[in-house]
């Protein structure tokens, strides 16, 4: 990632061994290859512990026809720290287009904390990367970090998974969306990505509690619902550096999250009346 010398001055010594090292990660081809290695092996299987029984997929031949000739974006809803690993995991499952995989984070705790550093290797390889800051001092470093994901996308074979709201939804309605980031809208237009859809819920940020209830089947399903990709053709043509366009890209991304949420909501209420099939 391409960061000014100016611009990486802006971040504290902790920060900039953070980037260093995940930049290292996941930039170095070697180190990428066999962490890529150990992500199939270990962590997917260990996510897939915690939610393999109690997991409902809706709409997943939407995206098993793909034929990706550029990356793809999973846009999804935000609730907890588990939600885009825990798509991915599936996704893997099934398919097998993908053999670089990012999810872009807020820089705190993660980039700003050792403890958040080590978390983000152990957990995921540092896959949460690039580190986005929201301080108006760094958001210089934050433009790197969207280059770096345009840039990325071009490749078939990137998958990035981003949240359009930027943070998670911590009111009781799980079907309450936040409004998109315009960066979110920035990074949809620049790099003309495949954008797919999805809605999830039912799974919450305690991996050994959800572990328990999917040996247990005291826990609620998780449902997971994936959308067709987004069209945003009537976009083509538009400058992706105004706003405007940023916040109607993302709004019309979380309208199709929004309409896959009720496809989730009635599969739930199917259920629990025991009338699913």
């Amino acid at each position: 990632m391409r960061i000014p010398a100016d611009e990486r001055a802006s971040l504290n010594h902790v920060e900039r061994l953070g980037l260093a090292f995940a930049g290292w990660m996941n930039e170095t081809p070697a180190v990428q290859r066999a962490f890529y290695w150990l992500n199939l092996r270990l962590q997917r299987r260990f996510v897939m512990l915690g939610t393999s029984r109690r997991t409902h997929l809706i709409g997943l031949e939407r995206v098993a026809s793909l034929e990706p000739d550029r990356g793809v974006i999973m846009a999804a809803n935000h609730r907890t720290f588990l939600d885009q690993f825990f798509i991915l995991a599936h996704l893997v499952e099934h398919l097998g287009f993908w053999r670089r995989w990012f999810f872009p984070v807020r820089s705190n705790f993660f980039y700003d904390n050792p403890l958040g550093i080590l978390v983000n290797f152990l957990a995921s390889s540092c896959n949460m990367y690039p580190p986005i800051f929201r301080p108006r001092a760094k958001r210089g470093v934050t433009r790197a970090s969207l280059d770096f994901l345009i840039e990325q996308l071009r490749s078939p074979e990137t998958f990035v998974g981003i949240h359009p709201e930027g943070t998670r939804g911590r009111g009781p309605d799980p079907y309450e969306l936040l409004p998109a980031e315009p960066g979110f809208g920035r990074v949809l237009l620049q790099s003309q990505a495949i954008v797919i859809p999805v809605f999830i819920n039912g799974i919450s940020d305690n991996l050994a509690r959800e572990t328990v209830y999917n040996y247990t089947g005291s826990g609620p399903p998780v449902i997971v619902a994936f959308g067709a990709p987004v069209d945003l053709s009537s976009l083509d043509g538009e400058d992706p550096r105004l706003l405007r366009n940023q916040v109607k890209a993302g709004r019309r991304v979380l309208a199709d999250v929004a309409r896959l949420a009720e496809e989730e909501r009635d599969l739930r209420q199917r259920l629990a009346a025991g009338k699913a099939s």
